[in-house]
């Protein structure tokens, strides 16, 4: 099974844009998440099904195992 790549997002709003799309399966956060926004992402995408994992200095969001429809 092919894994799709990863995206990068350079900050918060980019990370959910790219999510929201419904085209992107992991996003690699780039930029230095502090607490607070970690605990935001968190809720945000994780109460709707996502995965957050450390890989290296950066933390990588990851929807798997359902379609993401478009939101606006």
């Amino acid at each position: 099974m092919k894994q799709q790549p990863l995206s990068t997002a350079c900050n918060y709003s980019e990370a959910c844009e790219m999510l929201r799309s419904g085209y992107v399966k992991h996003v690699r956060l780039s930029w230095n998440v502090g607490s607070d926004e970690f605990f935001r992402i968190a809720s945000d995408w994780c109460d709707a099904g996502a995965k957050i994992k450390k890989d290296g200095e950066n933390f990588v969001i990851s929807l798997k195992g359902f379609p993401v429809p478009p939101q606006r």
